[in-house]
């Protein structure tokens, strides 16, 4: 039985073209997928045919099979030279006057194969989808008075492949724990947007900022003083959930102190430089992994006077021009304040006590900068998907089985095995990345399965 060259074609309604492979006697090209989900395919055969002797002839049947399914074709009648004889005077009197419809007759020595086309459907043989499939040929043998017995002959499978237009994403780069909470939480950032504390900055205008608010002239830190509660337990479960990560790290807690304006400067840096440490030490405190001091940048921002002008830019109140003419143009800080205090009769003054300074006296901003474990998992899988939309699978294959362990890789490792000629194997490991939520699994193991 002569080998030929199978090519196996797979598409979708485009019926764009696969690569090819070497089987033996039948050749399936397609399969076109169809709007109602059946699936189109062109089965093309080659069936040897045996030479009788000139007695006797052969009835070759060929049979299309997968397990106990089969399709069968028309068989063929080869006639040796007496036999044919012998036929062609019985029907010239009768004896046998008609052909049989289901048979092709062919006279011995004038085909040693016969080449056949089928299209086929999977609606009328949905075995068919996704299946391999065996030529084989009954082969029943008779001579001039009596029916010799029957054989088979069978030839190498070959697959009616599904249409299958993979599916593939790639994945995010894990920047663990802290890469998650930080999109709910902009306190957090990465170690490389860390920014060194200079006078210039106002802080509460900063993405993220938290602060934590202590009574006048008083630096000893209190949990259910105003919102304090809220800020510091974040800030300690923040802390917590990074400490406790092994592909993230707390790289530096950033405190600056502040105070209010209100009082003499010497005083009031010293309470900016003690409400900081009083907030590091509840940190270091409330969080069960150790985190030594050197974890912390802590900055004295002293009295708060970028964000008072930050503030006063924004209200609409008697005397606010020259408030913010004051701030600017009056270097000294002692007789800033005493300028404010005399503003108006002490009216504008009495409304930033009321509603404004209380928002300085703060432990200030802070910020948590961390770092991760560079994900070469993600790399690996990303760059592998890329050869498989270029349609080089097995060199993708060998790529993803070096992170097959990692979750993130099951779809498109099930993808690449699944083209490399694993399908089983394949289908599995998509199987495995649907049941954990992969979207393009899913839509994957539909093309696949139903």
């Amino acid at each position: 039985m002569r080998r030929c060259i199978t090519i196996l074609y797979i598409a979708l309604l485009a019926a764009a073209p696969l690569a090819a492979q070497t089987i033996n006697d039948v050749h399936v090209v397609g399969g076109k997928a169809n709007a109602d989900g059946t699936v189109t395919y062109e089965l093309t055969y080659t069936m040897p045919l045996p030479q009788p002797r000139s007695d006797y002839s052969y009835t070759v049947t060929p049979i299309i099979r997968h397990g106990a399914d089969s399709i069968t074709d028309t068989p063929v009648m080869i006639r040796g030279k007496r036999n044919a004889k012998k036929f062609r005077r019985d029907i010239l009197f009768s004896r046998n006057p008609k052909l049989d419809p289901a048979l092709t007759y062919i006279p011995a020595g004038t085909k040693t194969a016969v080449t056949r086309t089928l299209t086929l459907n999977s609606a009328e043989h949905p075995w068919l989808k996704g299946n391999d499939i065996t030529l084989c040929t009954q082969i029943d043998e008779e001579g001039c008075c009596e029916i010799l017995g029957t054989r088979w002959q069978c030839g190498e499978t070959a697959r009616c492949e599904r249409p299958f237009a993979p599916v593939i994403a790639d994945v995010e780069d894990n920047t663990g724990k802290a890469g998650m909470l930080e999109k709910d939480n902009p306190i957090l950032q990465h170690v490389s947007h860390y920014r060194p504390y200079d006078d210039s900055r106002i802080l509460r205008k900063e993405s993220g900022m938290l602060y934590v608010f202590f009574p006048l002239d008083k630096w000893t830190l209190l949990h259910d003083f105003r919102n304090n509660a809220a800020t510091l337990d974040t800030i300690v479960s923040i802390t917590r959930q990074i400490m406790a990560d092994t592909t993230s790290t707390v790289k530096l807690i950033q405190i600056i102190g502040l105070a209010s304006p209100e009082g003499p400067v010497k005083r009031n840096l010293l309470l900016g430089e003690n409400r900081a440490i009083a907030l590091r030490d509840y940190v270091q405190t409330h969080v069960d992994t150790p985190m030594p001091d050197s974890m912390f940048e802590l900055c004295n921002g002293g009295e708060a006077w970028n964000e008072l002008r930050s503030q006063v830019e924004e209200l609409d109140i008697e005397g606010r021009d020259q408030l913010l003419d004051i701030i600017d143009n009056t270097p000294d800080p002692d007789l800033r304040e005493r300028r404010m205090k005399a503003l108006n009769g002490g009216k504008t003054y009495a409304y930033l006590k009321d509603n404004v300074l209380r928002d300085q006296r703060n432990s200030g901003y802070i910020r948590i900068y961390y770092d991760y474990v560079p994900d070469t998992a993600a790399a690996t899988i990303n760059r592998a998907s890329e050869l498989l939309r270029e349609e080089k699978y097995a060199e993708a294959l060998e790529l993803l089985n070096t992170v097959k362990d990692d979750h993130r890789s099951l779809n498109a490792r099930g993808v690449a095995l699944y083209m490399t000629g694993s399908h089983e194997e394949g289908i599995a490991a998509i199987r495995r990345a649907a049941a954990l939520g992969n979207e393009q699994a899913k839509n994957n193991l539909k093309q696949l399965t139903e």
